[in-house]
């Protein structure tokens, strides 16, 4: 087989965080920041290039991982998850690699990684990461089925947030456009307006999910009004996708709103989100809110196009990094040459 290039795009989550993981319905578009995977033949061994890391092992050793993380996904180990990720980089990677390829693993292959999406911000870096990768996969085994690529990058979205993790970020990388997402329900596309706008802050503080996942389960079991809250924000997600539909900018940034509201009673709201949120409305913004796992990393703002500027600079003003990307771009793919 010849060398593969594949490439996905960045997401941010619109509506549903949290809720999402409880069944409730989300939704989330794809952004113009990419992540880019290679693949290569090779005689013996596997080498894994990526974020500035090398690893190597051999097809055993791969299959030995898949095995094993196999196990622990179904005696729920999510601690041993957790471990064996922050102690092997490449480990989701591999997972994906074994699961997809399972008896035509090679005995040997380059994987690369490279990528313009900030790491542990929100905008779905790893899934990214791994829709590309699937993609890839997909060319390697003559296959373009989105179902079972989605399931490839899933499984390594997965591992990487500590084996607890919806399809949402995955199905929004590979699918692209603007998609209405529930656990166990294929990703739906949504028909949006063209002029959907929106700036994103970057508070620069690392917000890892596997973290603020486990954070949010410890305080569901001891918040008996937990459930309300993630029903409010499934609430919410369904009265704004009428809105999105329709191109009610008022309407949905209202909704942004009150989606925030109810996050920061869940607790993944963070002052300096908040301070992003805040300074976004009261430069024009129609609605703001943290978009992501929270805990830190981005927040979005709802813009129409003559308030964008005013915006952008407020936010950057109050200490973020702007972002300004296309929304609901085209979704994973390959490339010809390289970027």
């Amino acid at each position: 087989m010849a060398e593969v290039r594949a490439r996905a795009p960045a997401k941010v989550i619109l509506f549903g965080e949290h809720a999402v993981n409880r069944g409730h319905a989300a939704i989330a578009a794809s952004v113009g920041l990419y992540a880019h995977c290679r693949l290569r033949p090779r005689a013996a061994g596997y080498r894994f290039e990526g974020d500035g890391r090398v690893a190597e092992c051999t097809r055993e050793e791969l299959c030995a991982l898949a095995r094993q993380v196999d196990a622990w996904r179904a005696a729920e180990r999510h601690d041993r998850i957790r471990s064996l990720v922050a102690s092997d980089f490449f480990a989701p990677a591999k997972y994906v690699l074994a699961s997809a390829l399972g008896d035509r693993l090679p005995e040997g292959m380059e994987v690369g990684f490279w990528s313009g999406i900030p790491q542990a911000a929100g905008f779905g870096s790893s899934a990214a990461c791994f829709a590309a990768l699937a993609r890839a996969l997909g060319a390697w085994l003559g296959t373009d089925d989105l179902r079972t690529l989605g399931q490839w990058a899933y499984r390594g979205d997965l591992l990487a947030h500590g084996g607890v993790a919806s399809a949402l970020d995955t199905q929004t990388s590979l699918l692209g456009g603007v998609i209405r997402y529930r656990v166990d329900v294929w990703g739906s596309p949504l028909s949006v307006p063209f002029d959907l706008r929106l700036v994103v802050g970057d508070t620069g503080v690392p917000a890892q999910t596997g973290t603020v996942n486990a954070q949010v389960r410890a305080w569901e079991a001891v918040e008996p009004a937990a459930a309300h809250y993630f029903r409010t924000i499934g609430l919410l997600a369904g009265e704004a996708e009428a809105a999105l539909t329709a191109g009610e900018w008022e309407r949905m940034g209202l909704l942004m709103t009150l989606n925030q509201l109810a996050l920061a009673r869940i607790g993944v709201s963070t002052p300096e989100l908040e301070t992003l949120c805040v300074a976004a409305l009261r430069a024009g913004a129609l609605g703001a809110k943290l978009s992501g796992s929270g805990g830190g990393g981005i927040m979005i703002a709802l813009v129409h196009q003559e308030s964008s500027e005013s915006v952008a600079r407020a936010i950057a003003d109050a200490g973020g990094r702007v972002y300004t990307p296309e929304v609901a771009v085209p979704g994973a793919h390959l490339l010809e040459e390289e970027p």
